[in-house]
């Protein structure tokens, strides 16, 4: 049975309570923080290939990839960033992302990677202080 990356559910307090994310920061050159609050923004939907990466079995299997690789000059910036599963991340290689990025993916990947993260709402999952929806999308 696949484990939940990350249920949300509200308390009966009306706080948020995420169960199953455990964060990780498998490089030093993101926070965990900022990379669930990218997670969160592009809805832990794979950009590529659109699949649902909630109930990923091994959280090793999401990524973030760099759209313009930072060898080519791209940065660590969440414009630069988007969620992707890694079977996508391995297939994309070097490729440009344009080309590899098929049917919807260019389209959902220039509507997410310019929404805003919500790095308050990501601190405070990780700190198991969120409040109810309407509060945090106040943050």
């Amino acid at each position: 049975m696949a484990r939940k990356i990350a249920t949300t559910t509200t308390t009966k307090n009306g706080n948020v309570k995420v169960e199953g994310y455990k964060p990780m920061n498998g490089g030093k050159w993101i926070t965990k923080e900022r990379r669930l609050a990218i997670y969160l923004r592009d809805g832990f939907i794979c950009n590529y290939c659109g699949c649902d990466l909630k109930n990923i079995a091994v959280p090793q299997d999401m990524a973030l990839d760099h759209l313009t690789p930072r060898s080519a000059g791209g940065s660590n910036d969440s414009t630069n960033l988007v969620t992707v599963c890694r079977s996508c991340n391995s297939k994309r290689s070097d490729k440009p992302w344009l080309d590899y990025a098929v049917g919807g993916a260019v389209d959902r990947i220039n509507t997410n990677r310019y929404k805003a993260i919500n790095l308050a709402l990501a601190k405070a999952l990780i700190k198991g202080d969120a409040k109810d929806e309407q509060s945090e999308n106040e943050r």
